[in-house]
């Protein structure tokens, strides 16, 4: 049994979607755990977001509007500020929650007081449907599997002692993208994770804006996380280390290879040659340096051919794509 006075923060970072804002909101008033405060902060919309919200009459939700654009880290921090829950959830405008989810969270709070975050699984969907399920593999102390990839996903899976928040500072906002990523690998640094292996969130895929669209953002933020915890993944062991180094690099080469960006292309060898100095690695990674020398036009044919084929051989997508590993 979930305890009732357990009550949960959940905070919606908006920007001009006041009609999918509706039914994120509407999934959590339908939680089965019903302690919870809703805090919608609006990052200066330009649509009708607040006359959408001034129809929501129920007094547990707490609408906050940015008088200028700050971006989704700065939103969520602002919800943290103002929360007051010994939990915080968060939840992205454009996606849901499913009935259960808060619930079956909180009961692995309660089963195990060392633990600091609890995530759960989703399920990708589109106006045609289920398009695939992220099942959640890792807990305990994660920082290892962090640091080779975000393991963990969209934070709209994740619910958080608010005392962490509070002691790490909440999210950093100097972070074009990755704002996730880099949260969750500073609470895994000082926490263990756990998870309900159920996906219980509702990722929408759509023709809107998502930061994971722009691929610049995606580029930078990534930059970010290799500056940021290079030293820290060094210290780990040779494979932790060579996956950070290359899971990094295939991003960045497969943003410019998309945006037919050579400064990225050189970046992506720089970063590889640079981070894998005395390491091992083997052929068929080495071969992620030499492909920085082909031709980008060529790349780009490349990889669009690959992505359309459904013939069961390893593409060049495959290729430069993220390496990850099971439990």
């Amino acid at each position: 049994m979930v305890n009732e006075n357990e009550k949960t923060s959940i905070i919606i970072p908006t920007y001009n979607r006041a009609e999918l804002l509706k039914k994120a909101v509407v999934s959590l008033l339908s939680q089965t755990h019903q302690n919870i405060e809703i805090i919608i902060v609006d990052d200066c919309s330009t649509d009708n977001t607040s006359e959408v919200v001034s129809r929501m009459t129920d007094p547990r939700i707490l609408y906050i509007k940015h008088q200028t654009n700050k971006g989704g880290a700065s939103a969520r921090n602002t919800g943290i500020a103002h929360a007051t829950g010994e939990y915080v959830g968060f939840l992205d405008s454009d996606d849901q929650w499913l009935p259960e989810k808060l619930e079956k969270q909180l009961q692995v709070f309660r089963r195990d007081p060392e633990i600091g975050v609890v995530y759960t699984g989703l399920r990708v969907t589109s106006e045609s449907g289920v398009l695939r399920e992220m099942i959640p593999v890792f807990r305990g102390k994660i920082l290892s599997k962090l640091l080779q990839f975000n393991c963990i996903d969209t934070t709209s899976s994740i619910i958080v002692k608010k005392e962490l928040l509070d002691k790490i500072g909440g999210f950093d906002a100097a972070f074009p993208s990755c704002q996730d990523w880099d949260l969750y690998l500073r609470l895994a640094q000082i926490t263990r994770f756990d998870f309900v292996q159920e996906p219980l969130v509702l990722f929408f895929q759509h023709s809107g804006e998502r930061i994971t669209s722009n691929k610049k953002a995606v580029q930078q933020g990534h930059i970010f996380i290799y500056e940021k915890y290079r030293d820290l993944a060094c210290r780990q062991e040779d494979e932790v280390y060579r996956k950070f180094v290359i899971n990094i690099t295939k991003i960045i080469l497969r943003t410019g290879i998309m945006n037919q960006d050579k400064k990225a292309v050189k970046l992506s060898r720089k970063l590889y040659s640079e981070g894998i100095k005395g390491h091992n690695v083997d052929f068929k990674n080495k071969l992620i340096y030499f492909s920085t020398f082909i031709n980008l036009k060529v790349l780009l044919f490349l990889y669009v051919q690959s992505k359309k084929s459904s013939r069961n051989y390893y593409s060049f997508s495959d290729f430069i794509s993220l390496e990850k590993n099971s439990a």
